[in-house]
């Protein structure tokens, strides 16, 4: 019998592991007399996600100094336990959307924040993919129409007038999102958060 790691089954095919936090939030929440400082002080261990927990509990606020919830714990106890999971599981989802484009489609994004961003106003594409199990929802991924033939060239060296075809733009732009969403999958599974994905809707 083979010896092999999620670790190296990710570097193998260039996949994001699954973040520490992610794995033992996940345990404790297993746990039937996991308290809320039990998941408090395995947050606090971990910066970045006790900066998204806290921006968070405060969604009016404009800057850290306009923050009425403070404390970790009081920021579980106003957005429960199962939003700091999807918190946490945020991050392997947006390294899957940033690993998929770097690797596949030789662009490097930029993280912005929410409200930094225009609205889609030109036409546009959505494609969707959910997963259900011990983890439940659902990825969206979002493209400008005009994207679309760069998108199948790139991914698989199509024409433009290829991309014409809706089936075929239809079929590039599901594999995109397979690629994604299986990625995050992986992370889901090796989280303990056994999961099923729906095949891509366009």
């Amino acid at each position: 019998m083979l010896n092999i790691t999620t670790e190296d089954i990710a570097k193998k095919f260039g996949l994001e592991s699954v973040p520490e936090s992610v794995k033992r939030l996940s345990q404790l929440l297993g746990k039937r007399d996991a308290s809320t400082e039990d998941f408090a002080n395995l947050i606090s261990q971990d910066k970045d996600l006790t900066e998204r927990l806290l921006r968070a509990a405060n969604p009016r606020a404009e800057s850290e100094e306009d923050y009425t919830t403070t404390t970790v714990e009081d920021a579980l106890g106003r957005t429960g336990m199962s939003s700091a999971l999807l918190l946490a599981m945020s991050d392997p989802l947006i390294r899957a959307v940033h690993k998929s484009f770097a690797l596949m489609l030789k662009i490097e994004l930029k993280a912005l924040a929410p409200n930094a961003l225009d609205p889609l106003k030109e036409e546009h594409v959505l494609g969707e993919v959910s997963f259900s199990g011990k983890a439940t929802g659902l990825v969206h991924l979002r493209l400008p129409k005009a994207f679309v033939p760069l998108l199948g060239e790139r991914l698989l060296n199509l024409a433009a007038a290829d991309m014409e075809d809706e089936a075929t733009a239809n079929d590039v732009i599901g594999e995109l999102c397979n690629m994604i969403v299986g990625n995050f999958k992986s992370n889901l599974c090796d989280a303990g958060l056994t999961c099923k994905l729906s095949p891509p809707k366009i």
